[in-house]
């Protein structure tokens, strides 16, 4: 018995390890500054969440990165107006070149979102813009549903300086590492679904 218990304790603590590593690669990842992207791109999907994400997307709409954006997942209760004036958009510039998505209730509903918009519009090369520690699976997502499109990864400064010092602030050491359980469960779907399409 007491063989046997030694035994999980070694698999655990194994498994444990094995996450503290891929952990710690994510951190690499996300830390690394590699979310800026300076490229002409036919449109721009804001992944809501933070208001750093409105300012950088606009920004880029605004710079000429491209010709018109989406913005996946807003709330249906917040209007046109109250979106238009939290990203400090013209009201001709909301009309000609901004579009709401309101059906995307999560990461993967986001990238189904965005796949229709793009196919809708034909376009694509699209300019990604979300959280840093969000970027990977966003990513992840985006590739399942629309693997032939390019796909550029911007993330807002704000939010990229807020990793500094992660493990100094206990609330942001927990939402990185639900994040990444959730990213690790995003590949082990991608991967997974590409191994039975190829026939394996």
């Amino acid at each position: 018995m007491t063989g046997s218990f030694s035994i999980w304790i070694k698999f655990l603590l194994l498994l444990f390890l094995l996450w503290l590593g891929g952990f710690f690669f994510y951190i690499k990842e996300i830390t690394a500054n590699r979310y800026v992207e300076d490229r002409q791109a036919d449109g721009i999907v804001i992944l809501t969440g933070t208001a750093g994400r409105l300012k950088q997307g606009i920004d880029l709409l605004q710079s000429g990165a491209a010709k018109r954006l989406l913005v996946s997942g807003v709330n249906i209760q917040v209007s046109q107006e109250d979106l238009r004036n939290v990203m400090n958009a013209s009201e001709t510039l909301m009309n000609c070149c901004i579009d709401i998505g309101r059906r995307a209730l999560d990461t993967v509903g986001n990238a189904y979102e965005t796949s229709l918009w793009a196919t809708e519009h034909r376009f694509h090369r699209l300019l990604i813009v979300t959280s840093a520690y969000h970027m990977p699976r966003s990513l992840v997502e985006l590739k399942r549903e629309m693997p032939e499109k390019e796909l550029f990864a911007v993330a807002p400064e704000s939010d990229i300086r807020e990793l500094q010092n992660w493990w100094k602030k206990p609330k942001l050491v927990y939402v990185l590492a639900s994040e990444f359980n959730k990213y690790f469960i995003s590949l082990v779907r991608a991967r997974t679904e590409a191994l039975v399409m190829d026939g394996v």
